[in-house]
């Protein structure tokens, strides 16, 4: 499908595209800018303290083959990854999160471009740049648990991180793609996609499984509608990210925890994956019932962009490009329903429905449906109401177009200022006297501290009254002390 979108009506398009595009970058920036305030808590300290004497390599391999901390032995991307942020010092925290959020921002637009310019689809750069920063917006905006799955960086490693550079490999392989067409792959290019997709499937087994799912797909839909030149090419290079991705989860169903949690369960594939495809259609469901203005808004403004964005008539859509966009629009819920099937599965067998920082994947995919869909739909329709009353209908939509791409952003801005911000800030502020705290004690010699108790974070567990607890024996572990408390403040002695 080969097709140019141009305006020529009005040059204040441009003039609207870029305000829009300004308030969504003002609302995602400050939501990268809350990870600025992000602290140490629970699994962190854990984590943290196995880099204090060891490289972030040694620490992956001695916890693969130790055994007895399924949740770092078995994946091993996230704890590599965690002890590179440690490498960062004082503000390892903050650093690592802010920068995730803008490194999603870039790899989405990186993507968004390279897939358009493989569908040899003709617009401008500000599109893909507009379209990269409204799905950031609406995941950030519509995901299950924010706070859990970007701004706490245990979880962050392990739910987020994979969509980050994941992002980048979508990228790198529509660019692949596109390059097969006139040229050959080099081997460096195959080794580049396999040793990438390793790594991301080591950070969890959602997103393994879910590429698992979508490569094959992906090779079936190259073999079946792929130019012949380019589709040998392109069909090596999804091997290869599909040997590594399988490679990668071979690494973590080996692992000394796996096998440990496979004694203990029995596994019944048709009761995992009839539960997996249950959970899938009730959790779009439930989306959609309780989320029903967000995710429509997410689906009209890339309507009104591309119908707003007319085609020439020398290339106005033909009979067949329009079939083939009506199949896809049909193909698109059904696809979405079996990856978010293919993600929720790991959680189905291991524990049941999944827990709301790992539903993040299935909202992202949410909305790229939706906003998918909402501008095939603008593609069809894109010919409708030009004649009678063709200003006024163009103005019209411009106008709502303009309404809700600023004014929903901003309302979510104002909300991040005035309510998150102030509360991110304080918290942080709160934990900096109180680590300033802990190292006057031990610098003063003592080896058994109590401090006074901050609260947990959405459902993070901070430091507890008793000594022997899980995150109170690592941040020991973490600080190089005998023991920590944490008491309310008015029990302080």
């Amino acid at each position: 499908m080969q097709f140019e979108i141009k305006n020529y009506e009005t040059p204040i398009f441009r003039y609207v595209m870029g305000i829009c595009t300004f308030a969504v970058l003002v609302s995602i920036g400050l939501y990268a800018y809350l990870g600025a305030f992000s602290r140490y808590l629970g699994d962190d300290y854990c984590e943290a303290m196995l880099f204090k004497d060891s490289s972030p390599v040694s620490a992956v391999i001695e916890r693969y083959t130790a055994g007895n901390w399924p949740r770092a032995t078995m994946r091993y991307s996230n704890l590599l990854f965690e002890g590179f942020s440690e490498l960062l010092g004082k503000n390892a925290m903050q650093i690592t999160i802010t920068s995730m959020s803008l490194l999603w921002i870039i790899g989405l637009i990186y993507g968004i471009h390279e897939i358009r310019k493989f569908l040899k689809v003709n617009w401008p750069l500000q599109l893909d740049f507009f379209l990269g920063i409204l799905l950031v917006f609406f995941s950030f905006l519509l995901a299950p648990s924010l706070f859990q799955t970007v701004y706490w960086r245990s979880a962050m490693m392990t739910h987020f991180a994979p969509l980050v550079f994941g992002s980048f490999l979508v990228a790198f392989l529509a660019n692949q793609f596109r390059r097969a067409e006139n040229h050959p792959i080099s081997a460096v290019s195959n080794v580049i996609v396999f040793f990438a997709a390793f790594i991301i499937a080591g950070f969890s087994e959602p997103p393994t499984t879910t590429m698992l799912t979508a490569v094959p797909l992906l090779m079936a839909a190259i073999w079946v509608w792929g130019k012949s030149p380019a589709r040998p090419k392109q069909l090596t290079l999804l091997a290869w990210i599909f040997a590594g991705v399988f490679l990668g989860l071979v690494v973590m169903l080996l692992s000394p925890a796996s096998a440990n949690a496979a004694q203990e369960k029995t596994l019944n594939i048709a009761q995992v994956l009839g539960n997996s495809f249950l959970y899938s259609y009730l959790f779009m469901i439930d989306s959609l019932r309780t989320l029903p203005l967000p995710l429509f808004i997410s689906a009209l403004i890339p309507f009104m962009l591309i119908w707003l964005y007319r085609h020439e008539k020398t290339s106005v859509l033909s009979n067949e490009q329009k079939r083939a966009v009506v199949f896809l629009m049909l193909a698109v819920p059904f696809l979405i329903w079996l990856l978010i099937a293919a993600g929720f599965a790991p959680s189905v067998y291991g524990q049941g429905f999944p827990v709301e920082r790992m539903r993040f994947l299935a909202r992202t995919l949410m909305i790229i449906a939706l906003m998918l869909e909402g501008a095939l739909l603008g593609l069809i329709l894109k010919n409708l109401f030009w004649g009678y009353g063709r200003t006024l209908i163009y103005w019209a939509i411009l106008t709502l177009f303009t309404a809700l791409s600023i004014a929903y952003p901003l309302r979510a801005a104002y909300h991040v200022y005035t309510v998150d911000l102030p509360e991110y800030r304080t918290r942080a502020e709160l934990w900096d006297v109180r680590q300033s705290q802990i190292y006057v004690l031990i610098s003063q010699g003592q080896t058994d501290l109590v401090i006074y108790q901050l609260d947990g974070v959405e459902g993070v567990k901070e430091m507890d009254v008793s000594e022997s607890h899980w995150v109170n024996h690592c941040a020991a572990q973490y600080y190089g002390i005998n023991s920590i408390r944490a008491l309310p403040e008015e029990n302080l002695p």
